[in-house]
């Protein structure tokens, strides 16, 4: 399973490095009131790098119990 994960990393990132040289024509970029000229190969990059922490934390994102619940139940007195 492991070496499946490598391979596939491996090839996400082939994928991704094509898609970079390909698209490396500068592009504008609107942020709020701003407008930037970029790069394309940057802005994809930027954008992977930002999907993947994101994929990456909410992996990692501890999941709550249910019995962590119970402390906000009401109980008998």
């Amino acid at each position: 399973m492991r070496q499946f994960k490598q391979i596939l990393l491996v090839l996400i990132l082939a994928l991704l490095v094509i898609v970079m040289v390909q698209n490396a024509a500068p592009v504008q970029f609107h942020f709020l009131n701003w407008t930037y000229d970029v790069s394309q190969l940057l802005l994809v990059t930027i954008v992977f790098v930002i999907g993947f922490l994101a994929g990456f934390l909410t992996a990692k994102w501890p999941k709550r119990k249910a019995e962590d619940d119970t402390a906000f139940t009401p109980t008998d007195r």
